[in-house]
């Protein structure tokens, strides 16, 4: 260090400030995480902040400062875009995409991409130089959060009293209540479905911080309860389908290379009769399923999802290259029967198309697709894969990243604190310090005075040496 400092005292300054800077826009991201968890459209309407009027949610203000500052001060933008391609790519196509969107189908609706995109690309720019303790300590908030907000929704299902209304667009003024539909614990989420991705997020960010067998199967059961109570069938069956793909694939791997841990041995065994047990009580001897049991065929949400694609044989050859505006899209919705406050279309992949048409779509598919992939590789560890996978497969399945929503801020804030847990390794909890391991008499029983044979030999050599 001191020769570092006589031999080049402004370098040493300048990477001491830009260590400071990334610390603490990392610190600002876990604040806009949080308030994306605590201060949702509901909530701010619950407060008497009227969501209609909030064109960018708080945690995005924060995260288009926190992320420009990095984007500016931070690795030089070449460098960036030869280590991080995909990341680079979203970050820089997103406002053009939006302003391509404005351009053809006007300014509604565009708050969509700096608040269900762009901020998540930022918030990735701000949490990635973190280090890897950081990054372990927001992947155990998360997961404290979430299981905050699972209890919060097992009150509200047990109370029948939702604390908030959920919503299905926060531009839209219309909010759904206990009386419109069947009722479903939404926590502090805008919706119940946004608590099933999360939850499902959380249980494979549980698989990748290597706790101990008892504290993860507590954390596990308790999020699969949370799952039952938000009421996602999507989400629910792809975390138990890829929990079992995933827990086959490692067994016959350990088989194979016959390198089988204990550990995951007795996780298998004991998943594979806790989790049937668990998930028949909580189906037969409680109220918290009946909204999947009821509704595992078919309901309203499916038929939706049936009418959905009706609204393609109204569009011309001018909205099919570039895009129909919010209020076009709304008339067409009520001619196919999806006029209703609570019903929409439920593919953000639709919704999309509609608002940039064929042209900008192709290249939303591309930034799109490379960001989910850079995702994929910051994990670092098959789990992120999986994780990314599956939440595709949910967003999918709803009108989500169609409007404005926090689901892919969040997901980049999972797969980065995943990272955290690369090159960790946990210390057993009846490991010894090496240090205490050499200052530990050899014999247990002898006191405090007393040295060991090996000791004293030492001490014998030292002495006949010369001096």
């Amino acid at each position: 260090m001191r020769n570092l400092r006589s031999l080049n005292p402004k370098l040493l300054q300048t990477t001491t400030g830009q260590a400071r800077g990334a610390t603490a826009m990392f610190w600002l991201g876990v604040v806009a995480i949080l308030l994306q968890f605590f201060l949702g459209y509901v909530v701010l309407d619950a407060i008497g902040i009227n969501a209609q009027k909030v064109k960018l949610h708080p945690a995005t203000v924060l995260v288009i400062i926190g992320g420009i500052w990095v984007l500016v001060t931070g690795t030089p933008f070449h460098q960036r875009c030869r280590e991080t391609p995909g990341l680079v790519l979203f970050v820089v196509m997103i406002p053009l995409l939006a302003l391509f969107s404005t351009l053809s189908t006007g300014i509604s609706g565009a708050a969509i991409y700096p608040e269900s995109y762009w901020s998540a690309g930022l918030l990735a720019l701000m949490l990635e130089p973190g280090s890897p303790g950081q990054k372990r300590f927001l992947a155990k908030l998360l997961i404290a959060v979430c299981v905050f907000n699972v209890f919060v929704a097992l009150y509200q299902h047990i109370t029948s009293t939702p604390w908030f209304p959920s919503v299905v667009d926060p531009d839209k003024t219309d909010i759904i209540t206990d009386a419109d539909v069947d009722f479903r614990a939404n926590a502090f989420f805008n919706h119940p479905l946004a608590g099933s991705l999360i939850t499902t997020m959380a249980v494979f960010l549980v698989y990748t911080m290597r706790m101990r067998f008892i504290s993860a199967s507590a954390i596990f059961a308790i999020l699969l309860v949370g799952l039952f109570a938000y009421g996602g069938r999507t989400a629910l069956g792809v975390v138990l389908a890829f929990t079992l793909m995933a827990a086959f694939c490692m067994l016959i791997y350990g088989i194979v290379r016959r390198n089988l841990k204990p550990d995951f041995v007795l996780a298998v065994v004991a998943g594979a009769i806790v989790i049937p047990i668990l998930v028949v009580v909580i189906v037969t001897q409680t109220s918290i399923a009946d909204r999947i049991v009821d509704t595992l065929y078919y309901d309203d949400s499916a038929e939706v999802r049936a009418i959905q694609f009706k609204i393609f044989s109204r569009l011309t050859l001018p909205d099919w290259l570039f895009g129909i505006s919010r209020d076009h899209l709304e008339f067409l919705k009520f001619q196919i029967g999806l006029g209703s406050k609570h019903t929409d279309i439920e593919n953000f992949w639709i919704l999309m198309l509609l608002n940039l048409g064929v042209i900008g779509f192709t290249v939303y598919m591309v930034v799109f697709l490379s960001f989910l992939y850079y995702l994929c590789r910051v994990s670092r560890t098959i789990n992120g894969w999986l994780l990314v996978a599956a939440s595709l497969i949910i967003d999918s399945g709803s009108n989500s990243l169609g409007v404005k929503t926090s689901d892919l801020f969040m997901e980049a804030a999972f797969v980065i604190a995943m990272s955290g847990y690369a090159d960790y390794a946990r210390i057993p909890r009846l490991a010894m310090p090496r240090v205490w391991q050499r200052l530990r008499p050899a014999n247990r029983t002898s006191g405090l005075g007393e040295v060991s044979a090996a000791q004293t030999r030492g001490l014998q050599v030292m002495a006949s040496r010369p001096t």
